[in-house]
């Protein structure tokens, strides 16, 4: 009896690993210069963590610009067929008839291929613009040493200028690649954008990402390694700066982080003292916590961050205040007179407060600063700009 129920579930594994497998086809199209030589289909990931690594799956040779493979495996999945000369051609194996064609690098034929395909030729558009843009740097700062470069970025008001603009827009581009990173969050097709563009974007964003996606996305070894990777960048580079602060930078450091754990995600805000703009004493929970969403801002007319800032936050105001979302700038002005100019130059039609205490609670030691408060006056998310802050209230408001 023993026996026969060992049987019995041996068949019933058998039977469920089988029908985890499909079978696949791949038609393909290649350079001429491939001709009778290999093509090798390789599966990406498979390794841990630390050591995501390609394995050949199979092998075909390519007669008069066209070569197939086809077989049974787990899907989907990541694969690239690659050449003789190590040139790569991305695709995901799945059921169906897949179309690849080395010329173009293109891929399609099935839902995910096609998916794939619109991807990676956004991903690659936003990586050839991130090329000339570090090429327009390079030539900017082209036989300039260390010293001088600081110099001029202090003291020549038009190369700093022409700097910026440049940096700004590569800035922009790396959000490009966050963006179109995300898009892809719950897909096996987020996978591979990660594995060719995770290095590049901002640490931050990765680590939103990583809270976002789907558990297929997360614990895959091709990201998992990403991020391992990453994080032992981050670390070296923190090391390396570290090393090279003063006693008096270390000191500072400390107390930016002292500084910052103040205000914890997930956690009530902190009362504060404000004053209104008619000088009356305030409390932040005459605002906050009054069944609205509220952006606490903090801000100054003569800060040029905060100014360039300003239209996204009234943008943001101007779109979703009918949906219960405010915006509470604190300002940390002294002088009143360019205070309210710049409330006016600005067109900041929401609520204005100065800053009384609240600076030294929510521990403000760079402006602009956000804090996002559900309606309850639960701290949900900080330092919300540009494109982000946009994101963040389409996800509570769309």
């Amino acid at each position: 009896m023993r026996n026969r129920i060992m049987i019995l579930c041996t068949f019933c594994a058998i039977a469920i690993f089988s029908s985890a497998q499909e079978k696949y086809s791949i038609k393909g199209i290649a350079n001429e210069e491939l001709n009778n030589q290999l093509l090798y289909l390789c599966l990406m990931g498979e390794g841990d963590e630390k050591n995501a690594k390609e394995v050949v799956l199979d092998s075909t040779t390519v007669e008069k610009g066209k070569f197939s493979f086809s077989g049974v495996y787990q899907m989907p999945d990541i694969a690239i067929i690659k050449d003789m000369d190590g040139e790569t051609y991305p695709l995901i194996l799945e059921k169906g008839k897949i179309s690849v064609n080395t010329t173009t690098n293109e891929r399609g034929g099935t839902p995910l291929n096609d998916s794939l395909n619109i991807a990676l030729n956004r991903m690659q558009l936003i990586m050839d613009n991130m090329v000339k843009t570090s090429e327009d740097i390079y030539k900017l700062m082209t036989g300039m040493k260390p010293e001088e470069f600081a110099d001029k970025m202090v003291n020549d008001t038009a190369f700093r200028a022409k700097y910026d603009k440049i940096e700004k827009k590569f800035l922009a581009q790396m959000d490009s690649v966050s963006h179109c990173i995300r898009d892809y969050k719950n897909s096996i097709v987020g996978i591979y954008l990660f594995s060719i563009g995770g290095m590049m974007m901002p640490f931050e964003d990765m680590e939103i990402l990583m809270k976002e996606a789907s558990p297929m996305f997360s614990q895959n070894n091709l990201v998992r390694n990403i991020v391992e990777k990453k994080n032992q960048a981050q670390l070296r580079m923190k090391a390396e700066v570290e090393k090279k602060m003063t006693p008096e930078q270390r000191e500072e450091q400390k107390k930016r982080k002292e500084m910052d754990a103040k205000i914890k995600i997930g956690e009530r805000f902190p009362d504060a003292k404000v004053k209104d703009n008619t000088g009356n004493m305030k409390l932040l929970s005459d605002y906050v916590g009054k069944g609205k969403y509220v952006l606490i801002d903090f801000w100054a007319s003569w800060c040029g961050p905060c100014r360039h800032e300003m239209p996204n936050v009234k943008a943001a105001y101007e779109k979703y205040a009918s949906k219960g979302f405010e915006v509470i700038s604190i300002s940390t002005d002294r002088k009143l007179k360019p205070w309210r100019a710049a409330i006016e130059e600005l067109g900041m039609n929401w609520t204005q407060l100065l800053d009384v205490d609240a600076g030294d609670v929510y521990g403000i030691y760079a402006i602009p600063r956000t804090f996002l408060v559900d309606p309850t006056g639960i701290v949900i998310d900080r330092n919300l700009r540009g494109e982000k802050l946009e994101e963040a209230l389409s996800k509570l408001f769309e």
